[in-house]
């Protein structure tokens, strides 16, 4: 919470207006859930009248460059992973899972039945009060905020009478805090996400298991499959810019699968896809 940078004014312009917000928190987890190893990036969760958004920073960085005709730099590694969308009020949630060039679209209905407690504490200028949860395989303890009023919260989180400012797991696999806020003068549009968007396909959970255990099998197969038209012999890159060809796509093939089997630490446990040697 050091870093959030919230004022009374601030806080008092959240009103619920036609008006465009954005939280960006910072997201401390570990990919591997055996290995005391986090890793630590910052997401937006941008709300407007309509639709809430939640994605990677990286996203906004890679749209930031290219609106203002910048180069990205070619040893940038962006995360890409994933996208979560729902309409303002509605539990019904959209997760378009990026596997560079597929995107998996599968909807599912959510939500926490939280269990509101007397415990509250105050952190900067917010009055923060204390929720827990049982949701996804995974114990929750969520810190709200009654100060901003968007029942919303990082990744499909949401339901309480307030803002989630912080929130974490009993096991301290995920940690998300609130660090910055923002006003926006109107809701964002990012060209990288409506571009996945756009380019998705929609799926249900078992589709969704297949499609992926599909691409495990063989990653680099499954990328030129959905290529259309790369030949084998062709050259293409991976979202975080590696160059595959015909010389290492066996190694490359390999790591991809290492990558997807050693980190399989999903915020919704009970839906872990369970992948062999």
């Amino acid at each position: 919470m050091k870093n959030l940078l919230l004022s009374a004014c601030i806080l008092s312009s959240f009103a619920l207006r036609a008006q465009a917000h954005r939280f960006i928190y910072d997201v401390e987890y570990k990919k591997d859930s055996i290995q005391n190893i986090t890793t630590k990036e910052n997401y937006h969760l941008d709300i407007d009248i309509k639709e809430i958004k939640y994605y990677p920073r990286d996203f906004f960085v890679g749209d930031s460059l290219v609106v203002n005709n910048l180069t990205i730099p070619k040893d940038s590694k962006f995360n890409t992973s994933s996208i979560i969308v729902h309409q303002s009020g509605k539990e019904i949630y959209d997760d378009y899972d990026i596997l560079d060039n597929i995107v998996l679209k599968l909807s599912s209905e959510n939500n926490q039945n939280w269990k509101l407690t007397d415990e509250k504490k105050k952190v900067k200028d917010l009055n923060l009060q204390k929720a827990t949860a049982r949701w996804g395989g995974r114990n929750w303890i969520a810190w709200f905020t009654a100060d901003i009023p968007f029942q919303e919260g990082p990744y499909k989180f949401h339901g309480l009478p307030g803002l989630i400012v912080e929130l974490y797991d009993d096991k301290n696999n995920y940690r998300f805090e609130l660090v910055k806020t923002q006003k926006l003068e109107k809701p964002y549009v990012n060209q990288y996400i409506s571009y996945f968007m756009s380019q998705s396909v929609a799926v249900d959970q078992d589709k969704y298991r297949t499609t992926k255990l599909k691409y495990y099998d063989s990653p680099i197969n499954a990328l030129r499959n959905n290529g259309g038209g790369t030949k084998s012999n062709e050259e293409f890159y991976l979202n975080d810019g590696t160059k595959v060809n015909q010389s290492n796509t066996r190694e490359v093939n390999e790591r991809l699968r290492e990558s997807i089997r050693k980190y399989n630490n999903p915020i919704e446990l009970d839906k872990a896809i369970k992948y062999s040697l």
